[in-house]
């Protein structure tokens, strides 16, 4: 990875959007486990301000959205009809959760006069639940993967390439169950006190998973921009 990725993926909104995703966990494992109060109170104020610039980021997700579940449609194009089904739901639950988030976020801000802790738990069950579904995708992608390679070994005589490109696959859709349960072990936390283990984690356990998870969707983003940018020059 070289200074030239590094800053085509900063320029991108997402990639931005995901190095503060790090930073805004990184604040919160800072402020569970320093020993100093002084220290802990910063942290804490950094990584909110940061969470709060993500949601105001995402006050512009709307149109984007719908232009993304409008062209997915209602997704025959798919192999199978559990991940057809898991991603109509997951469209479903996401355009309905950047609304929400807003009024949230307005009634945070005195914009508006709602019920503001009541939206805020419609928005963690939004975000659990299409946590659920995306985690149910991606392991059915890793099983249909590993029978893609088994049916490759059965009528192929040389599937070097092909099966070394398949465990590429198989091995990014493994990080991002890894990275999916990591997200829903905090995202719970988030849930009313007697939900699941909701209220029960430390600031600091939020901080590691959160903070792990985002070096995971770091680490996928930048691989994906290189095997892109390789592309490109092998066919320039």
């Amino acid at each position: 990875m070289n200074t030239t990725t590094v800053i085509e993926v900063l320029e991108s909104y997402h990639g931005r959007d995901k190095v503060l995703r790090l930073l805004t966990y990184l604040g919160k494992l800072t402020s569970g486990i320093a020993s100093s109060k002084n220290v802990a109170i910063k942290s804490q104020i950094f990584s909110s301000q940061i969470s709060g610039c993500r949601v105001i980021l995402r006050l512009l997700d709307d149109l984007p959205m719908l232009h993304h579940v409008v062209s997915y449609g209602w997704g025959k194009s798919e192999p199978d009809w559990v991940t057809r089904w898991a991603t109509l739901f997951k469209n479903f639950v996401d355009v309905i959760f950047n609304p929400i988030e807003h009024l949230c976020w307005a009634g945070e801000c005195k914009i508006l006069s709602v019920n503001v802790a009541l939206l805020d738990i419609v928005t963690t069950w939004c975000w659990v639940i299409s946590l659920h579904l995306s985690l149910i995708k991606s392991l059915r992608k890793v099983i249909q993967l590993e029978k893609q390679k088994v049916c490759l070994q059965q009528t192929e005589s040389n599937i070097g390439i092909a099966s070394r490109m398949l465990d590429i696959q198989q091995r990014d859709e493994s990080l991002s169950c890894l990275r999916l349960i990591l997200d829903l072990s905090y995202a719970v936390n988030y849930l009313p006190s007697g939900v699941l283990w909701g209220g029960k984690l430390k600031t600091w356990h939020v901080g590691v998973f959160g903070t792990v998870s985002s070096l995971i969707v770091l680490y996928q983003m930048f691989s994906k921009h290189t095997v892109s940018k390789n592309k490109m020059g092998n066919t320039g």
